[in-house]
């Protein structure tokens, strides 16, 4: 599957990308730098301004329907140009994809009975992986049009079929209401936002929040997780911190990679993307 998701430069605290037909211009603030292609970022097709009440809005040269669908990573995605500037999915997560699909991550006659609970799981990039892996899934986010996309994508991808439940709610309850009913998990995926808000106001923030976030997890899983992936995009969290944060809470021994999230650009750059933390048992 030929990917339709494509980087093509950044800098100036913008990204310039490729995603199916159209080239779009987009805010990049960590991209705090000069852009190394000046003549690439003369053609695009919509170009994302943010302004000071944390929205934005869209310029366009060329009529962009209102979504359509591109292949990337091995996966279909619904795509929309959102009044965020979102596009609907995470290209940098491509490599968490790819691990999750992996071999390792198999033992003969036992993944089909591994349940993974996605959390911030937007519009599910990592639960398709999942669901493609054989897992069963249960992907959470807060914001009902984010679960109703991420299912469209189930259905585009033909893993609608597939065992995944769909959750609409606040994290931190949703947590407590499983514990509560002595649910267990055999892995966790987490991309925790900044700043984010629930459906009846529940504030998230990752500073005051990511760590207790963490204890109750390991409350399902009983203190020894078959895998994490805890990724980040919020300043001051670099990978080893993340790896620190798993390493002191966590009971079985494992492999940790950690290291940068970044997407290759079309000149032979690197674009920063974040921090992660892959975490896998040892007898995995």
């Amino acid at each position: 599957m030929k990917d339709e998701y494509g980087l093509y430069d950044s800098g100036n605290k913008l990204k310039l990308e490729q995603l199916g037909e159209y080239r779009l211009i987009r805010s990049s603030p960590l991209s705090d730098y000069p852009v190394s292609k000046p003549k690439l970022w003369e053609d695009w097709d919509a170009k994302y301004t943010k302004n000071d009440r944390g929205s934005g809005e869209w310029s366009y040269r060329k009529k962009i329907p209102a979504s359509f669908s591109i292949k990337y990573a091995g996966i279909h995605f619904l795509c929309k140009l959102t009044p965020f500037g979102h596009i609907g999915l995470f290209p940098e997560q491509k490599f968490n994809w790819d691990r999750i699909r992996d071999a390792k991550l198999s033992i003969p006659g036992s993944k089909a009975e591994w349940e993974v609970l996605n959390l911030f799981a937007y519009s599910g990039g990592s639960t398709m992986a999942c669901l493609q892996a054989g897992m069963k899934v249960c992907h959470l986010d807060a914001s009902k049009g984010m679960v109703e996309w991420a299912r469209e994508n189930a259905k585009l991808n033909q893993l609608d079929k597939k065992p995944v439940r769909w959750i609409v709610e606040d994290v931190t309850k949703f947590l407590k209401r499983e514990i509560n009913r002595g649910k267990k998990y055999n892995g966790f995926i987490l991309d925790p936002p900044s700043f984010g808000r629930g459906s009846k106001g529940e504030v998230f923030k990752i500073e005051e929040d990511l760590g207790s976030l963490l204890d109750l997890l390991m409350i399902l899983c009983d203190y020894k997780p078959k895998f994490i992936i805890l990724t980040c995009h919020s300043q001051g969290y670099s990978s080893l911190s993340l790896e620190k944060m798993i390493a002191t809470r966590i009971k079985n021994e494992g492999v940790f990679e950690s290291s940068e999230l970044w997407l290759d650009e079309s000149h032979g750059g690197k674009y920063p993307a974040g921090s992660c933390c892959f975490f896998t048992d040892k007898n995995l």
